[in-house]
């Protein structure tokens, strides 16, 4: 089982005087901000443990306080760096629900059992996600294949078996019945 570095937020300016920082972050659970265990992954690629001590939400980010970070000159140094912990630190969320490290990577097929390619990324938009599947060609080098998060396009995805099973077409090539099967409906 892997078990990579998770990045919660990126800081990208120092607030005010007393050492805070500001982090941009797409997580959802907030808490995880104080999680044992968590790293500043900095510029250079060292890791240095670090605590959150405290934590709010200011016009879209969060403002961290982090223990030891008592000076605007040292939240400015940490400008860039990244908070990170294990995975395995995260909380478990409920079922068919799944952090993006736990699906980044994965191979993805049709329902008819075709290699799709590879999960590369996860787009967040207005209404749902996206992801995009990026398989090697032979002439062109990649291709990407972009798919809503969304029955019927994503049918199942198989974390014990490694793997997420698609639709590309939507429920196209596919009985609405076969689909509803295919994904547990």
């Amino acid at each position: 089982m892997r078990d990579p570095w998770v990045c919660l937020g990126k800081i990208v300016k120092a607030q005010g005087l007393r050492g805070e920082v500001r982090v941009r972050s797409e997580i959802e659970n907030s808490e995880n901000f104080l999680l044992p265990g968590l790293f500043l992954r900095c510029l250079d690629s060292s890791m240095q443990p670090v605590q959150v001590e405290d934590y709010r939400v200011h016009k879209g980010t969060f403002i961290l306080t982090l223990a030891g970070c008592d000076s605007m000159n040292q939240a400015q140094a940490l400008i860039g760096c990244e908070l990170v912990c294990r995975g395995r630190q995260l909380p478990p969320l409920p079922d068919g629900e799944y952090y993006h490290y736990q699906l980044i990577g994965l191979p993805v097929f049709s329902f008819q059992g075709e290699a799709l390619g590879e999960l590369k990324e996860i787009m967040a938009t207005g209404a749902h996600e996206i992801y995009v599947v990026q398989s090697p060609t032979v002439d062109s080098g990649e291709k990407e294949l972009l798919l809503p998060v969304v029955a019927p396009y994503v049918l199942e995805i198989d974390l014990a078996a490694g793997r997420i099973i698609v639709d590309p077409n939507g429920g196209g090539g596919l009985s609405r019945a076969a689909a509803a099967a295919l994904s547990g409906e």
